[in-house]
C-alpha cells in the first residue's frame, strides 16, 4: 500500500509514535486521528475534482468524514447505523474515482496527489466502519504520502535544485504529534469537546492544500 512508501521519510521512532497512539489509545480517539488526518488532505481531492467533471466521489467522501466526525461527538440525530450506508458508497465513489485517474493518459504529479489523497480518506472511512486500528495507522501514514509525493515532485524547482524538501511533511506530521498528545492528555468528560476542535483545525489546516492543489491544476495539460 502506498502508506508505506513514508517510513523511507520518518525516522522509525517517529513511525513508532504513530503506530504506539493507535494501538494504546481508545478506539474512538484512533479513529479521530485518522479522520484528522484524511480531513486534512481531502482538500487535494477537492481541487483536483473541481477541474475533472467526471469525477463524483469527493462530496460523498467529506459527508461521509464530517457524518464520522458527528458520530464520534454524539451529536443529535448522528448515529452509527444511519451514517454506515453512507460510509460504504463514499467509498465506492472513491474507488471509482480512483480507477478513472489511475487509468487516465499523461498521469503525473496531480494524479499521483489526488490517488494519496483519496487513498487517506478511504482508509479512515474503512477504519470508522471496520473500527480498525491498523486502518486508522495506514491513514495517518497514508496522509503524510501526500505530502512525500508533493516534495519528491517538485524537486529542481526550488532554488536548492535536485534537493527534496521535506518542510511540509513535518509540519503534517508535527500536526499529528500534536493531536496525539492533545488526546492523551485529555479527561472523559473533555473528549467530545476536542473532537469538535480536532475536526475544526483539520479543517483550517487543509487550506493551503486547496489552495496549492488548485494552482497545480490550473497549470497542468489536459
Amino acid at each position: 500500500m502506498a502508506a508505506s512508501k513514508g517510513f523511507c521519510v520518518l525516522a522509525k521512532e517517529e513511525i513508532n509514535q504513530i503506530r504506539s497512539a493507535c494501538d494504546e489509545l481508545a478506539l474512538e480517539r484512533v479513529l479521530a486521528l485518522s479522520l484528522a488526518a484524511a480531513h486534512r488532505t481531502l482538500p487535494v481531492y477537492q481541487a483536483y475534482s473541481e477541474a475533472h467533471a467526471g469525477l463524483g466521489g469527493h462530496g460523498l467522501v467529506h459527508d461521509g468524514l464530517v457524518g464520522a466526525w458527528r458520530v464520534l461527538r454524539a451529536r443529535p440525530g448522528a448515529s452509527f447505523g444511519e451514517l454506515a450506508p453512507r460510509v460504504e458508497a463514499a467509498i465506492r465513489g472513491a474507488e471509482s474515482d480512483l480507477e478513472l485517474i489511475n487509468g487516465a493518459e499523461g498521469f503525473g504529479l496531480p494524479e499521483a496527489l489526488v490517488v494519496e489523497s483519496i487513498s487517506a480518506a478511504t482508509l479512515a472511512l474503512c477504519a470508522y466502519l471496520g473500527r480498525s486500528r491498523n486502518d486508522s495507522f495506514n491513514a495517518l501514514v497514508g496522509a503524510l504520502e501526500v505530502d512525500r509525493v508533493w516534495a519528491e515532485g517538485e524537486v529542481g524547482k526550488s532554488e536548492t535544485e535536485g534537493v527534496v524538501l521535506w518542510d511540509s511533511l513535518m509540519t503534517h506530521y508535527r500536526q499529528q504529534m500534536r493531536d496525539i498528545a492533545a488526546l492523551c492528555g485529555a479527561g472523559d468528560a473533555d473528549e467530545k469537546s476536542l473532537f469538535r476542535d480536532m475536526a475544526m483545525r483539520a479543517e483550517r489546516e487543509g487550506m493551503p492544500f486547496l489552495a496549492k492543489m488548485r494552482s497545480l491544476v490550473s497549470t497542468a495539460s489536459y
